[in-house]
């Protein structure tokens, strides 16, 4: 290491530097790494006991909107809400006429049965953490449903990134905080909701023990293999017992308002 080498900075993030950050992310390749894309299939089957068909449900932080519509085509009724100004206007307009989706959300829409937040509480930052719990409480209504998943125990360092441009170091997917079950529902308990489960799982085909995309299974066994599995699990989260699979990277919160 040279002597004139100057140490990183960590990046401190801000509302418009995140805005900023999925902004850009939406117009790129990146976008094809989004949860929703890979695991939202998943996410619904292991959410949907929580869901009410023909109710209404709320996609809170929804991206570019592909699990708003897996939900819709699920048959839950969805609104989304996304405060990143350009992937708000991307979602209106791919969303927008589709049967099922209830709009983009704003306080006037609610109360909401279920508000999910797949993969979003571990981007907000400090100082919006507190009025985003209270915004979803206010979404929802009295006995309503909230649907969190987030990484498990995340090592926040292996994910680290270095830009030389800047010299600054910063979490390769914008996450600012690691959680578990207790600090998850240390958060959520100051703001009305009890947690009522939480699931530990890993949103794969491998981790559902689903057929994968790429094994070579003759169609009609493959669809035989899914449709028999898929009720297994469904059953399972069904019972209100906690689910463990696979390598356990995720957590599937589900709390009530109170």
């Amino acid at each position: 290491m040279r002597s004139d080498t100057v140490p990183p900075q960590r990046l401190v993030w801000t509302p418009e530097l995140v805005n900023r950050f999925w902004d850009v992310v939406g117009t790129t390749a990146l976008e094809a790494h989004a949860f929703a894309r890979i695991a939202g299939r998943l996410f619904i089957i292991a959410a949907r006991a929580h869901f009410t068909p023909g109710g209404r449900h709320l996609d809170f932080g929804a991206g570019d909107g592909t699990l708003t519509r897996l939900m819709i085509e699920a048959g839950f009724p969805t609104a989304a809400f996304e405060p990143a100004p350009e992937r708000r206007h991307a979602l209106e307009r791919a969303l927008g006429g589709l049967p099922g989706f209830l709009g983009a959300a704003a306080g006037t829409d609610a109360p909401y049965d279920a508000v999910v937040m797949a993969e979003v509480i571990e981007h907000v930052i400090d100082e919006e953490l507190d009025p985003v719990l209270r915004a979803v409480h206010g979404f929802l209504r009295p006995g309503g449903r909230l649907i969190i998943s987030t990484p498990h125990a995340e090592d926040l360092e292996a994910s680290m990134v270095y830009c030389p441009v800047s010299n600054l170091l910063f979490h390769r997917w914008q996450h600012v905080r690691s959680l578990t079950p207790e600090s998850l529902a240390g958060l959520l308990a100051p703001h009305g909701f009890r947690v009522i489960v939480t699931h530990l799982v890993e949103f794969s085909n491998f981790g559902f023990l689903l057929p994968p995309e790429r094994m070579r299974v003759p169609a009609p066994l493959a669809a035989l293999w899914r449709r028999v599995r898929t009720a297994q699990l469904a059953r399972r989260f069904r019972s209100g017992r906690q689910v463990t699979l696979g390598d356990r990277s995720h957590m599937l919160c589900v709390a009530e308002r109170i």
